[in-house]
């Protein structure tokens, strides 16, 4: 959401008066929170209330939850832009605003999509995701247009938070949305102002995967001209799932919040918190290589590719990367390996020993493996094939997990297939130690039945090293294989942290590598032991 607002507010001083370079100061005289900011937290104050009355569950897809979210919409949308008269609504969206009577107007504009991503940071899945999109945007915008426009942002959002590659993000887009057949570059000369969804929101996203970092995207967004808060606000909301927001323009942009607006952004930042991750860009290849792995065990060699399609946009990310942080001064890594005691050699970067690298040392080996590759043809997929590049990211990892200080506070498991029913195994931590549930429903004629086990502090905290020891972060948000296994299995993992942040990640007849680690850990076996002890009773 964050991204959102400071497209919008970059862009503001610029919707009547174009500037088609990315060479201009980002926050200036004339730059204000306008109508795409205001609403964007309308939309999460409307969010936020819902999941009061609804906490997050399955009451995702009940009518009762989207008719509470959709009345709680228009609610906030009055209510807090009642307050702002000036902050540059159009006609039609003004009249709505201080109607006795607010009814949808079967809009097409782009204000459906300004406004939308809270929906996708708050959703748990896709469908969640656009179902969310479309409630919070037919209140207005009920067109189909109106309705496509915001359900592509979100997925394209969605997608991003869940560490899709750009080309994955292209290719849904254009299979499910818009074509995306131009360059922005090829039509900046003569792209004009617009207002509707079909000529603003392919153009936004466009402009984000042809970036290369967040403020690359706010850059390219508002050097496009048209209509540049919304295109901003647009683009903005999808770089910073992908790339995060950078502190110092986090901070800038939050001065042009008034103490109400900022309050509303404070409550999501706690209810909603932001990955945090420094290398989130480079660590998201992390879950891609172990997604390919888990294909690779079910396929013969013949029909596995290796990680040969990872490789270049692997290679592109990290130079983008080594451009938006001059910091790491990447260009030198040969003298940051010398000070870690290492040669620039394969031998020595395959044998060195993450740990006792810092992120310097780490990002130096990455750069000598890609340099590699210009004197030894496929030396950089060498080191992809040689369990390397993951290694490095692991420690990467660490380094941003560490730093942000996480520490489990829940965890949901469920499972289901032809052979095991639906299962569930939970764990939940509090100050007074940790409880574990294990319930199965067996069949529709069947009693559910369950096991439920408490635990020590002490004991508790065993568990969440136990659990830290397993590196969920570590894994793709999706393992599915490449075709349907008629009598195979689904499973799902939600994974609460103590400062609200969530994981969540989704099986069907694939797992990560170490999930036999998970299944011990949640206790997924004492299964069988509930059915004997149902067969004696």
């Amino acid at each position: 959401m964050l991204g959102a607002i400071i497209g919008d507010i970059v862009g503001s001083r610029f919707e009547f008066n174009n500037r088609k370079s990315k060479d201009f100061e980002l926050f200036a005289e004339g730059c204000f929170a306008t109508d795409d900011s205001i609403m964007t937290l309308a939309v999460a104050k409307a969010i936020m209330e819902t999941l009061k009355v609804y906490p997050r569950s399955g009451d995702w897809y009940d009518d009762d939850f989207h008719a509470l979210l959709s009345d709680l919409t228009v609610k906030y949308m009055q209510e807090i832009g009642r307050k702002y008269p000036n902050c540059g609504f159009g006609g039609k969206f003004n009249k709505w605003v201080f109607s006795d009577d607010p009814k949808p107007y079967n809009s097409f504009g782009n204000g459906a999509a300004m406004r939308v991503s809270p929906a996708a940071f708050a959703a748990d899945g896709e469908w969640t995701a656009e179902l969310l999109a479309e409630t919070v945007t037919s209140v207005t915008h009920n067109h189909k247009e109106g309705v496509k426009g915001a359900k592509a942002t979100a997925d394209a959002i969605f997608m991003a938070r869940q560490g899709a590659l750009k080309n994955e993000i292209r290719e849904r887009i254009a299979r499910d949305y818009y074509p995306l057949d131009f360059r922005i570059d090829d039509i900046r000369p003569t792209y004009r102002f617009n207002e509707t969804c079909q000529e603003t929101v392919p153009q936004a996203i466009e402009c984000f995967l042809e970036s290369t970092s967040f403020e690359d995207a706010i850059r390219t967004a508002i050097s496009l001209g048209g209509d540049s808060d919304t295109i901003g606000a647009i683009t903005g909301a999808i770089a910073e799932a992908y790339y995060g927001v950078p502190d110092n323009i986090k901070e800038k942009a939050l001065d042009y919040l008034d103490d109400e607006l900022r309050s509303i952004y404070d409550a999501w930042e706690k209810f909603s918190p932001a990955d945090g991750g420094r290398f989130r860009v480079l660590t998201k290849y992390l879950g891609k290589i172990s997604a390919s792995d888990s294909i690779a065990e079910h396929l013969l060699d013949t029909d596995f590719v290796g990680y040969g399609s990872l490789v270049k946009s692997f290679e592109d990310e990290f130079h983008q990367f080594g451009k938006a942080h001059p910091e790491y001064d990447l260009n030198n890594y040969v003298e940051t390996l010398k000070k870690n005691g290492l040669k620039w050699s394969g031998e020595e970067m395959r044998s060195a020993n993450p740990q006792k690298l810092n992120e310097h040392g780490i990002l130096a080996l990455i750069m000598g493996a890609i340099n590699a590759e210009r004197f030894c043809g496929d030396a950089l997929l060498d080191f992809f094939e040689n369990c390397c590049i993951s290694n490095w990211l692991k420690r990467l990892k660490d380094i941003d997990w560490r730093r942000q200080g996480r520490q489990v506070a829940s965890i949901v498991f469920n499972d289901n297939g032809f052979f095991v029913g639906d299962r569930t195994s939970s764990f939940a931590f509090n100050s007074n130690g940790a409880e574990h549930n294990l319930t199965k429903i067996r069949g529709e004629r069947d009693t559910p039945f369950s096991k439920t086990t408490y635990y020590s502090v002490q004991e508790a905290d065993i568990l969440k090293k136990r659990f830290a020891e397993i590196h969920t972060e570590y894994w793709n948000a999706y393992y599915c294989l490449p075709y349907e296994v008629c009598d195979g299995g689904s499973w799902s993992l939600t994974v609460t942290y103590s400062d609200g942040y969530i994981l969540r990640y989704y099986g069907r007849n694939a797992q990560p590598e170490n999930f036999g680690e998970l299944f011990d850990y949640l206790k997924v076996d004492d299964f069988d032991n509930l059915d004997d002890e149902e067969k004696e009773r």
